[in-house]
């Protein structure tokens, strides 16, 4: 669905004033041939992955280049706080195995690491510090434990994918290198691209998925 340039920017900019998490105040959208361009300034890294979210959201939207400056309007927090307030954050979450993750934190950018057995427990440790105070950014360098990967990997995708209302107007290609899934292909939206990496991130043996997937709306 290819939309004009000026009626993509307004859908954009709208999407970002409906979501009432966000304060989108600061945010300058700009759109050229289905590709938007978010700039401007957030208080919070949650902030800017809400505003990443919800211009992917968008019918008609190929691509987002996320430039959004992150940083508080009053006085930033010490890192040691920040590191605080992480380790608080993970070890309240219930998916999050106990003690298996650790949050370094320097200039307020977050490094997580550690191992955990699924990508799933990975994400969420990410998840939980995203809405801490003072996180500027995040580098996930979580492993995930070594489990046999089936003979058969990419068979199962493949049908776990024709399985899925969200997914099955795809044309995905799926294959593997030991522990590394590759998705190639199109998808017909960005909830179709996601869906796609989750369900191959659901395999079990998976260490990485490398998704190569274009959104062709």
């Amino acid at each position: 669905m290819h939309k004009p340039n000026n009626l993509l920017k307004l859908d954009v900019v709208d999407e970002l004033s409906w979501d009432p998490y966000l304060d989108s105040s600061r945010i300058t959208v700009s759109a050229h041939d289905g590709q938007v361009t978010l700039s401007g300034a957030v208080e919070t890294y949650y902030d800017s992955v809400l505003a990443l979210e919800d211009a992917w959201s968008v019918g008609g939207v190929t691509t987002v280049a996320n430039e959004l400056l992150v940083g508080p309007v009053g006085e930033a927090l010490a890192d040691v706080d920040i590191a605080a307030k992480c380790d608080a954050a993970l070890d309240a979450d219930r998916f999050v195995p106990d003690g298996a993750v650790t949050a370094e934190v320097s200039f307020g950018w977050v490094t997580l690491g550690g191992q955990v057995r699924s990508h799933f427990q990975r994400r969420a440790a990410e998840f939980a510090v995203r809405r801490v105070d003072g996180v500027l950014g995040i580098t996930n360098k979580i492993e995930i434990t070594a489990d046999p990967i089936p003979s058969d990997v990419a068979d199962r995708i493949n049908k776990a994918f024709r399985r899925n209302a969200i997914i099955d107007d795809s044309v995905i290609k799926v294959s593997n290198v030991d522990r590394t899934i590759y998705l190639d292909g199109t998808a017909g939206s960005w909830v179709a691209r996601q869906a796609a990496e989750d369900v191959a991130w659901s395999a079990p043996g998976v260490a990485e998925v490398v998704d190569r997937l274009m959104v062709i709306p």
